[in-house]
């Protein structure tokens, strides 16, 4: 089950995208708010409203929550992927994050890992998160991932991925609107 949510986070990367750092103070965030979550984006990212024609098919689990920047450079633009499954399993964040980033290891193509830290959202969940360089496939460029996860009323996971240029080297604010999501 993780690792086809994993390769399902994978594919659609290389589909929304194909950079620029969008991201420049704090107050460039705006509350986007789904059925069963929140958290706060770059006002100049949009959501990818039409998944279900845009996206491939989710094999397990849902989209909760797609959007990109609607910059565009080199056929790429930096986005955002929230995924979402219910849990057989029960499991922590940090030890959801941990499991997709051992497929992740194995699914992309020249994966470095830059660093991995705890990782605290606002609503103080524990998690861990991964910030990588990889290829999804030989046909797309290398980009930098970073990648997380939020356990919800200890059954329901979600998998957020936010993929960027390789020349952004500073992360910070990537990470600071990762830490607004929030379960509902």
């Amino acid at each position: 089950m993780i690792k086809k949510f994993f390769a399902f986070v994978s594919m659609i990367f290389v589909l929304v995208s194909c950079g620029s750092d969008d991201a420049t103070t704090s107050s460039w965030l705006v509350k986007k708010e789904t059925a069963n979550i929140s958290i706060e984006i770059p006002s100049n990212w949009t959501e990818i409203k039409d998944t279900e024609k845009i996206l491939p098919k989710v094999k397990n689990g849902s989209i909760e929550l797609a959007v990109s920047a609607e910059k565009v450079v080199n056929w790429f633009s930096n986005n955002l992927l929230i995924l979402s499954d219910d849990l057989k399993t029960i499991v922590t964040s940090s030890e959801f994050s941990m499991l997709n980033n051992i497929w992740a290891q194995t699914d992309y193509l020249e994966y470095l890992e830059l660093w991995s830290k705890e990782f605290v959202f606002t609503d103080e969940e524990k998690s861990i998160l991964y910030t990588f360089e990889a290829r999804y496939n030989t046909d797309t460029p290398k980009l930098k991932f970073m990648q997380t996860a939020h356990i919800c009323n200890a059954n329901k996971a979600y998998f957020l991925t936010i993929a960027i240029p390789t020349s952004i080297t500073d992360t910070s604010k990537y990470e600071e609107f990762l830490a607004t999501f929030a379960c509902k």
